[in-house]
């Protein structure tokens, strides 16, 4: 009798753990490596400092993180550095792959499981490499003055605020 409850309560382990795919395989965490060149650049996530780049971070993939008081759909991204132009991504979560394991072999503990745990998401982009644009449209020196740059090749993102002409020297 006893041996039977045994076997029982191990088939019912097996079956809970084992249908949770997407948990098992991926996690409820993702970690997301983010550089930029040159390094050094602050990184900015949802308003919060996280140091400076180069730095591997967990993300929830459920979207919450301690102190968020809802789930989110993503993460905003901002990397900073003195001289160049801020460089902004969002990190959005998609349906992962392993939780369709879970209606195939019809274990809606697991898909339970997952949803709760937010194994059902994957976060993407998996890897942001920043590489900024410099900041060549002005520079402020010590003294007070302010310097323009002119540049051939306008960032398409930079605001249009003059057109030099050419004239003719007397």
């Amino acid at each position: 009798m006893t041996k039977n409850i045994t076997y029982s309560l191990l088939l019912f382990l097996s079956v809970f753990i084992l249908n949770s795919c997407a948990t098992i395989i991926s996690g409820s965490k993702q970690a997301i490596d983010i550089s930029s060149e040159p390094t050094g650049a602050k990184i900015t996530i949802d308003g919060k400092d996280f140091g400076k780049t180069p730095q591997l971070i967990e993300f929830h993939r459920k979207g919450k993180n301690k102190g968020d008081s809802a789930s989110k759909k993503s993460y905003a991204v901002k990397l900073e550095l003195d001289g160049y132009q801020p460089y902004e991504i969002n990190i959005t979560r998609k349906v992962n792959g392993w939780v369709f394991g879970n209606i195939l072999i019809g274990g809606i503990i697991g898909v339970v499981i997952d949803v709760a745990t937010g194994s059902m998401y994957s976060l993407t982009p998996k890897q942001i490499a920043a590489q900024p644009t410099k900041n060549l449209t002005t520079y402020k020196a010590d003294n007070g003055s302010v310097y323009i740059a002119v540049t051939m090749h306008p960032d398409p993102s930079w605001e249009k605020i003059g057109t030099l002409t050419k004239t003719a020297i007397r």
